[in-house]
């Protein structure tokens, strides 16, 4: 796969359609190892508020749907 770099003017929506191609053709995996990578990185700079020990998962979050 070939390197692009895009130069953008500040007044240019293209951009915000590009980075949403880009993100859409991303597998679940990537994004996912993205998310943890700047995660990690919020918690070392103390960008989260409780300790350092609490953070160290993702919440799990659980919603209960009724069906009909």
């Amino acid at each position: 796969m070939d390197k692009v770099i895009k130069k953008y003017s500040l007044k240019d929506n293209q951009q915000e359609l590009d980075d949403k191609r880009y993100w859409q053709s991303q597998s679940i995996e990537f994004k996912l190892e993205i998310l943890e990578s700047l995660r990690q990185d919020a918690i070392k700079l103390g960008l989260y508020p409780d300790s350092y020990e609490s953070q160290q998962r993702l919440r799990r979050v659980l919603r209960i749907i009724k069906q009909k």
